[in-house]
């Protein structure tokens, strides 16, 4: 709607009749007949209805004063957005020549709405279908193109100004072809390296658009343009102040501009807007034929955006003055990355080395959320779902803003640009209402204020969206329905998550990360940043089983996970993260089957140490690496391992532990694992199983975990090994046994000197390792722990991690994560799907509502 405009003068023709009428009788007694058909009251209705007419123009002129006045600021209207798809052409059977598609291929919808204009998409470069090949994909964009319109002639003045005929042109679409605006150029004037266009036996120059003429050579071939309205100014002249700081006697132009005579020749892109967000599969008809070629988009088209109101401009305009077309403030930052793209519906900008311990000093983390059309959100929001976000996140967005956010922030500051994370979470409530309401449409309005309330995209109920790592507590929910006018009463309220880890095979305490912990089960790997009161998952790998997940301890952010192929069961591929699991990096390895990972760093240069079933192998961190197979026994180099370990010392010496498989027993090197450097310790005949590295302040010590012959065997528990260098210990290997009833162990963690074990039958058994005659304890079978059906047993517990010095305590297995707060304290499940107080969020993530489940009922059925 338009702008309410004030009214400067509000008389009417009545009143303007009227006030004339009280003036003669002042002024002109003598003037006595003041009837309408007195020659003298025809022309004062005359001028009255001129007048009214006059005030109506003269109330009219603030809009326009507006827009005048947000141009003199340096704030435009900003035009439409083209909506941006990829599409496939194909072929039925294999090319047996060169099919060529060229750039500007019109492709449209068959199925259009009635009286409806065509969506028009235009492909955005060149391309072929080589021979033997059936298809190829093409970035397009929507809108028409209009080709070299004679916009005006230069005159060699400063200020011109010449305006597209069919405006509005739309927002830049970051391939430079959407504006192109040429000047003529005599024969001889351009050399090969100036951007030009032949049309006829003429050539044009492309001229470059800019944001203002600030700071530009006084040759630059530049210009400005309002693509709303499209106009096109070009450099006006100005007097301008010298080095010794006073005004120049003549004005100088501030960039160049047309000579007189030159042809100025326009190429742009017309359209855009809402009606290019068409769905998949939608643009289905090319507008000029090619033979046998069908064309198809896989994915939806985004990005399209309706142009600017004005209203929001009077609200934008004063916010843009601050940042002055730089990013330094967090909101400069998210200004820009709006600006920079219509794909975008909202900006979140992060100083890195304020989440992430692994972040460099000046980095700037800004995340994203795409636009959603009207129609894919849905009357109240219940589209906005995951899967409808990801479709909607286009790379080309993400690099036109990253590129646009690179050229204005400071030198010394990097800029990553992504886009968010989010976590799904469902309400389940009962809401009680009174007798006389309509229990069915309050349902449809308290659905509809769920969507709304717990939406990352803004709405009416929350503006700027829900807040990035804002917790989702029940009282955010009872605030809500309560508000719908009818609800008596809420009560019975859940709040449900999809995903949590099961059947959890390992997991990792982050050394560098407050709070945080990896988990991994199935094919995926969940990280909690709150000590697991929630978790969220950073990685899924396909067709894969994570077994092992292992963080740097030394090196923040680095963190490895070894996945075994489903296909192949006996490979496993390894993923590396170098930001804490936010994303992994594209090249991995695999490998035959691993055991077990490891991390130290040798010559500055983190190294990941794998355990294999051919082998220990090991893989430096840099560009370019692979997996080198490490020497452990020259009389057997095909020699499997179980477990490796690796401690670095108060001097940094390196010490690399390994136990080999058909009882081969354990295996050290005091030199990080160099040439032949590993020596046999003992323990063979002996099945380890597990190893792992206690520091119990400037001691350390290695602990080998022991299998049991059968589920019945008690086991013989555990066995510890100081390190001393390339020194042995005088009691060698000292037996940790007394008590142990567990059967095989599963995974050994430590808290200084207390030591977990998990184990195959008697769940998480503890000792006091710095005690002479130390014992392992045994928790009751009300632990909290999970029980066998059958048997008064617990289920096997396969990984531990613990927090040094904390007393926190994760315990993994078939059912998930169990946590335990205190040293001897009960365990609780914390991988439960269901919250009565509140659902946790990382500082970088959203939420997204999932399909909520509310029981609504009248306050009668109730009681």
């Amino acid at each position: 709607m338009p702008l309410p405009s004030p009214n400067l003068d509000d008389r009417s023709f009545q009143q303007l009749l009227e006030e004339a009428r009280n003036r003669i009788a002042r002024k002109s007694p003598e003037w006595t007949d003041l009837s309408p058909h007195d020659p003298g009251m025809v022309l004062l209705e005359v001028f009255a209805h001129l007048t009214e007419t006059m005030l109506y123009r003269l109330n009219r002129l603030p809009e326009k004063a507006y827009v005048e006045f947000l141009r003199l600021l340096g704030v435009r209207l900003q035009p439409p957005s083209a909506a941006t798809v990829r599409l496939r052409f194909s072929l039925a059977r294999p090319a047996t020549s060169v099919v060529e598609i060229a750039r500007g291929t019109g492709v449209t919808a068959s199925r259009a709405e009635a009286g409806a204009e065509p969506v028009i998409f235009l492909t955005a470069e060149p391309v072929r279908i080589p021979v033997g090949g059936t298809e190829v994909e093409v970035l397009a964009h929507h809108g028409e193109q209009v080709e070299a319109e004679l916009a005006g002639v230069g005159t060699g003045m400063p200020g011109l100004s010449v305006t597209a005929r069919r405006p509005p042109i739309v927002a830049p679409t970051g391939d430079g072809r959407d504006l192109m605006v040429g000047v003529e150029a005599l024969p001889g004037e351009l050399d090969g390296r100036v951007p030009a266009r032949k049309l006829g036996d003429k050539t044009f120059r492309i001229w470059r658009e800019v944001e203002s003429f600030a700071n530009l050579p006084p040759d630059e071939p530049a210009y400005v343009v309002d693509r709303m309205t499209g106009t096109l100014t070009f450099a006006p002249s100005a007097r301008m102040t010298g080095e010794d700081g006073a005004l120049s006697t003549e004005p100088r132009a501030l960039a160049a501009v047309p000579k007189a005579g030159r042809a100025i020749m326009l190429w742009y892109l017309c359209g855009g807007g809402l009606t290019g967000n068409v769905a998949a599969g939608a643009l289905d008809t090319l507008k000029t034929a090619l033979p046998g070629v069908k064309v198809t988009n896989p994915s939806p088209a985004v990005g399209g955006r309706a142009a600017e109101t004005l209203e929001n401009a009077l609200v934008r305009g004063p916010q843009e003055l601050h940042s002055l077309g730089r990013a330094i403030t967090a909101q400069d930052y998210e200004r820009l990355a709006l600006r920079s793209s219509g794909a975008v519906a909202r900006a979140k900008a992060f100083t890195q080395a304020q989440l992430w311990a692994h972040a460099l000093p000046g980095s700037v983390e800004v995340l994203l959320v795409p636009y959603l059309p009207p129609g894919v959100q849905g009357p109240s929001g219940e589209g906005v779902t995951q899967e409808a976000l990801r479709q909607h996140e286009t790379e080309e967005a993400r690099a036109r803003i990253e590129t646009a956010l690179n050229e204005r922030r400071p030198l010394g500051t990097t800029c990553q640009v992504g886009w968010a994370r989010y976590k799904t979470v469902r309400v389940r409530a009962r809401v009680v209402v009174h007798r006389a309401e309509d229990a069915a449409a309050l349902k449809r309005r308290s659905l509809e204020r769920l969507h709304q309330a717990l939406n990352p995209l803004p709405t009416k109920l929350q503006p700027g969206g829900w807040r990035f790592g804002q917790s989702l507590r029940v009282s955010h929910v009872y605030d809500t329905l309560l508000a719908e006018p009818g609800v008596s009463y809420v009560d019975q309220v859940r709040l449900l998550v999809d995903e949590v880890p099961r059947d959890v095979r390992t997991l990792c305490e982050d050394a560098f990360q407050p709070r945080t912990y990896y988990a991994g089960g199935g094919d995926a790997l969940f990280r909690t940043v709150s000590d697991a009161d929630g978790w969220e998952r950073v990685g899924r790998f396909p067709g894969e089983q994570v077994e092992v997940v292992e963080a740097h301890p030394q090196r923040a952010g680095l963190v490895a996970v070894a996945a075994r192929l489903a296909d192949e069961p006996q490979r496993s591929r390894l993923h590396l993260s170098l930001d804490s699991g936010e994303t992994w990096e594209r090249t991995t390895h695999t490998l035959d089957h691993v055991e077990d990972l490891a991390w130290m760093v040798r010559d500055g240069v983190p190294v990941l140490l794998m355990a294999t079933r051919v082998g220990l192998f090991e893989l430096a961190v840099e560009e370019g690496a692979t997996p080198l197979q490490v020497l452990v026994d020259p009389s057997d180099h095909d020699l499997g391992f179980l477990s490796v370990a690796a401690s670095t010392d108060a001097r940094g010496g390196v010490s690399v532990a390994v136990s080999g498989m058909s009882l081969r027993g354990v295996y050290l090197s005091s030199s990080g694992g160099r040439g032949n450097s590993f020596r046999h310790i003992g323990l063979r005949n002996q099945d380890v199983r597990v190893l792992e590295v206690q520091r119990d302040g400037p001691r350390s010590f290695l602990w080998a975990g022991l299998a049991a012959a059968s589920g019945a065997d008690p086991g013989k528990g555990c066995l510890s090994w100081e390190l001393l260098g390339s020194a042995d210990p005088p009691d060698g290997w000292r037996p940790l046994d007394k008590n142990w009833d567990g059967g095989s162990c599963l995974a050994l963690a430590f808290d200084g000197a207390r030591a977990y074990a998990a184990t195959h039958r008697a769940g998480v058994l503890w000792m006091d390792a710095s005690r002479r005659e130390a014992s392992w304890n045994r928790p009751g079978v009300d632990s909290g722990l999970p029980l066998r059906e059958r048997e008064r047993l617990f289920q096997p517990v396969f990984a531990l991690a613990a927090a040094p010095g904390g007393g926190l305590l994760l315990a993994g297995g078939p059912a998930g994560v169990h946590r335990q707060r205190e040293p001897g304290g009960q365990y609780g499940n914390c991988s439960t799907q269901e919250f009565t107080e509140k659902v946790t969020l990382p500082p970088s993530w959203l939420l997204v509502s999932g399909p909520h489940e509310l029981e609504v009922v009248t306050v009668d059925e109730a009681e």
